[in-house]
């Protein structure tokens, strides 16, 4: 199975790319990136570059580089050598996301519609995103607002291209390391999951995520990950 994966050199698109590169359901890894991979994943064999420049444009050069993918992982997030102004917040979170999920629908899930199939796309979202636009809220409005955004724009696009595309959007809390010191009670009492958790979900969700749309919460994500971690040992 061909997938396609955003953000792979950030911090937990880094460890959905580690975990990929040994999953057996995925014959080929298409990353999408502002810069070139390190290795060991660059050699792999299974693992293809597609440097991008401009993120809101996919040509039809790029786009043949992609051809064949039924899936895509967006887990790309601002630029880590800077902090990260609202202009590039609204163009990563947004902007990036929605039109890349547009040139795939259009694209890339045609072909798969006559296998009886429906191209999935799998965001990286952040927990308590607010879909309501107009709802006052007292902590973190602009980034559970522009969160919630790119889920309605995602979720818009989605009714758009109808029986092209399918939705998952989890929504993680705190993100941590898996070799972490804090207890696994604690990592839950804290609204956390640990980064092996979370990517084993966004995988499985990509490789063989179930029919229909999906908003993952953190509880849900964390348990879940648990579990596919435990089967997979």
């Amino acid at each position: 199975m061909k997938v396609i994966l955003s953000g792979a050199t950030g911090f937990i698109g880094g460890e959905v790319l580690n975990q990929a590169l040994v999953h057996p359901a995925i014959t080929s890894l298409v990353c999408l990136t502002r810069r070139a991979l390190s290795e060991p994943a660059s050699i792999n064999p299974k693992v293809k570059t597609v440097i991008l420049t401009d993120f809101l444009t996919y040509t039809p050069e790029i786009l043949s580089q992609l051809e064949g993918a039924e899936s895509c992982i967006w887990a790309m997030g601002a630029p880590a050598h800077k902090a990260p102004t609202i202009e590039d917040s609204r163009n990563v979170d947004i902007r990036y996301m929605l039109a890349a999920a547009e040139a795939f629908a259009n694209s890339l899930a045609p072909p798969l519609k006559t296998q009886g199939k429906r191209f999935r796309f799998v965001l990286l979202g952040g927990m308590l995103a607010c879909r309501d636009q107009n709802k006052a809220l007292w902590f973190m409005q602009t980034t559970r607002k522009m969160k919630g955004e790119a889920e309605n724009g995602l979720l818009a696009l989605q009714e758009k291209e109808e029986g092209h595309l399918e939705v998952t959007i989890t929504r993680p809390g705190g993100v941590v390391p898996k070799n972490t010191l804090m207890p696994n009670f604690m990592v839950a009492s804290t609204s956390s999951i640990k980064i092996d958790e979370l990517a084993a979900v966004l995988i499985d969700e990509a490789v063989a995520g179930a029919n229909g749309t999906r908003t993952l919460e953190c509880d849900v994500l964390r348990n879940r990950g648990r579990e596919l971690l435990k089967r997979s040992r």
